[in-house]
């Protein structure tokens, strides 16, 4: 395998493997191939790679909802952040899988577009909203969803229209399938005519968000989704958890369905022991089972 690693190196351009600078709460090992594709040949050629090796392949965007094991991630990781290209199509807006939400949606305004304000500052990637169908305030991503172009692990480009019933809480096809690929998405919007409005109420909503404290140390957002009809984190902070820390993971002071790497020094490891013991006190204390939305990469 090492010579074809070789031969396939003058093709790819693999980056540094390390995950913890690349990681919202700044923790977890490296990854055994580390791609940052720029293009979409760049990123079928990675998948191309991928498939002649037989090697996993894990999709990384902002991981701003996923944690990253302190063993890393084997075969190859493939970073979105530098595949953000955006365009405007009539009513369509339509991104490539690494652009930033929050840009998003301050794109889709300028160019007169709405729909999307309510995930004001969501922290994620287009790529990893329609992943995992992120929601705010009662919107979700799929709801101004037209279509997605998403790559086979052969790398044929391959078009779906969004059906909603396809989505649902916290959940899309694409959870779990390392076969798709998300390349590309379109967004069906509104025209709006007072984009400043829509800015400010854009802008709102991400007070919001920064007032729970989700900015305030490095984080993964929520870990929890929020059971039928009951809230994670008043769950959580009725049992008086807030502030309860192993290591340098510490549940946080401001909004008990996050876990903060405090002072820089947290493992993976303690993050994930912090899970444990919440979902166990959780579950002797309530009766109640509670389910991570974070995603768990690499070797656990």
């Amino acid at each position: 395998m090492a010579s074809n690693v070789r031969n396939q190196s003058e093709k790819i351009k693999f980056a540094e493997p390390q995950l913890g600078p690349l990681s919202q709460i700044h923790t977890g090992g490296d990854a055994e191939f580390l791609v940052r594709p720029t293009t979409f040949y760049q990123l079928q050629a990675a998948l191309a790679f991928a498939n002649a090796e037989h090697l996993p392949v894990t999709m990384l965007g902002a991981l701003s909802n996923s944690l990253v094991s302190d063993r890393g991630i084997p075969g190859l990781a493939v970073h979105t952040a530098l595949l953000n290209r955006m365009y405007i199509q009539g009513s369509l807006l339509v991104s490539q899988c690494g652009t930033s939400m929050d840009l998003l949606i301050d794109y889709a305004i300028e160019n007169g577009l709405g729909g999307l304000e309510r995930l004001g500052g969501l922290p994620g990637t287009v790529g990893g909203a329609v992943y995992g169908n992120s929601g705010s305030h009662g919107l979700y991503t799929a709801d101004h969803l037209y279509w997605i172009d998403y790559l086979d692990r052969e790398g044929n480009l391959i078009r779906m229209r969004a059906h909603s019933e396809e989505f649902s809480y916290r959940h899309s096809p694409f959870w779990g399938n390392e076969g798709m690929t998300i390349y590309e998405v379109a967004f069906q919007l509104e025209p709006i005519i007072r984009t400043n409005e829509a800015r400010v109420e854009k802008e709102r909503y991400k007070a919001q968000r920064r007032a729970t404290g989700q900015y305030s140390h490095p984080s993964i957002g929520c870990i929890f989704r929020n059971p039928e009809g009951e809230s994670a984190g008043r769950i959580i902070d009725s049992l008086s958890l807030k502030g309860t820390s192993i290591g340098g993971a510490m549940i946080s002071p401001e909004h008990a369905n996050f876990i903060i790497n405090r002072d820089g020094t947290a493992t993976s490891d303690e993050v994930k022991a912090l899970i444990d013991l919440v979902k166990a006190t959780v579950w002797k204390e309530r009766g109640i089972t509670l389910v991570e939305e974070i995603r768990y990469l690499g070797s656990w």
